[in-house]
């Protein structure tokens, strides 16, 4: 499937949704091609990984490892060490949405790329992106950032692949007390603790479509338990309020 040039334009429907549960998922934001391209940039990155510097390639699945067998691959800052990524359909679509979402003033702020190998029996725990901001006193101002997280994944992904899984409407209550991941502080990983997640609500894509989150939205991912590698490329678009 091929899509036209024409950027995504949103229903009223999926603006309540965004603001209202505080997620949204999109059936298609960019086309087979564009997704391709993608990972094949991804799949170059990911290849030198241990050429990247230690802060921006690690392991979401285990301690801060850099080098040797990797749990949960991710790279941050993506775009700073494959520029051609911002040249994608996908960037420029979820750079559309995100104006409509936020505001003609919105831009990129940060971007990641995370690979679950097949079996790799890690889950990203539930947390919300706003933790991570407000980790360290020199990131104070990312408190105050509004914005969007989009999520895409680069192949059909269902909830045994690790899709996102999100809890509707927490972004409206206050941020949750974090800490690292089982409580190691080797990890990178931040988790909060939360007794029920029966309110839960999957969301399995298809390849090229997407979901888009606020940065208090409390999210997770199972385990890849597959036997195929799970690709996802995220933005996260914002302005400071």
């Amino acid at each position: 499937m091929t899509l036209t040039h024409q950027e995504p334009s949103l229903t009223q429907s999926q603006l309540r949704e965004f603001y209202f549960r505080g997620f949204l998922a999109m059936d298609r934001i960019t086309d087979d091609d564009d997704i391709a391209t993608i990972r094949q940039l991804l799949d170059d990155l990911f290849a030198r990984f241990d050429e990247l510097p230690q802060d921006m390639a690690l392991d979401l699945g285990d301690v801060r490892n850099h080098k040797g067998v990797q749990r949960t691959p991710q790279v941050n800052d993506t775009a700073r060490f494959e520029p051609r990524l911002k040249e994608t359909r996908y960037f420029r679509n979820a750079h559309a949405v995100a104006k409509q979402l936020i505001g003609d003033d919105v831009q990129l702020t940060w971007d990641h790329a995370i690979l679950k190998p097949a079996h790799n029996g890690r889950p990203t725990p539930w947390h919300q992106d706003m933790a991570y901001g407000a980790q360290h006193a020199e990131n104070a101002g990312e408190m105050r950032r509004f914005g969007c997280n989009f999520w895409l994944p680069l192949q059909d992904t269902s909830v045994d692949a690790g899709c996102m899984q999100f809890m509707p409407h927490s972004h409206l209550s206050d941020l949750l007390p974090h800490h690292p991941a089982g409580h190691d502080p080797k990890v990178h990983t931040l988790e909060t603790d939360l007794r029920d997640t029966s309110n839960a609500v999957p969301c399995p894509l298809k390849a090229g479509g997407c979901t888009i989150h606020q940065p208090k939205t409390l999210h997770f991912t199972a385990p890849n338990i597959t036997d195929h590698a799970r690709h996802a490329y995220i933005l996260f678009f914002g302005v400071n309020l």
